[in-house]
């Protein structure tokens, strides 16, 4: 049976699918819990099922990796709407295209 164990472990810490595939998030939960009434769920749901839409066109786009971290990032409730994983993986692109830009000298002032 240990002979086994370091591929058992190997397989559970794959986290690849999260990054090839869109996470499920439970935005009806989420919903019910920051509204009270049927017709604003229904709103917020429907909302947020236009996050994911916008999410699925934008998906290829993203970087794999802050694809897995926010993935990661939602699958341990941290990212609780699709509103949310997008602007994690907007920030995380928008902080590697600043990164990864050549950084220009600053002006000289005048005297």
């Amino acid at each position: 049976m240990p002979i086994y164990l370091p591929m058992v472990i190997a397989v559970a810490l794959n986290a690849s699918p999260v990054a090839e595939n869109i996470p499920q998030l439970d935005v009806a939960h989420e919903c019910r819990a920051e509204v009270s009434n049927a017709e604003a769920v229904k709103s917020c749901i429907e909302e947020e099922n236009r996050w994911r839409q916008q999410l699925e066109q934008e998906w290829s786009t993203f970087n794999a990796t802050d694809r897995r971290q926010c993935g990661q990032e939602a699958a341990m409730g941290g990212a609780t709407s699709y509103a949310e994983f997008l602007t994690c993986l907007e920030m995380a692109r928008d902080t590697r295209s600043a990164q990864e830009a050549p950084s220009e000298p600053a002006p000289k002032a005048q005297k």
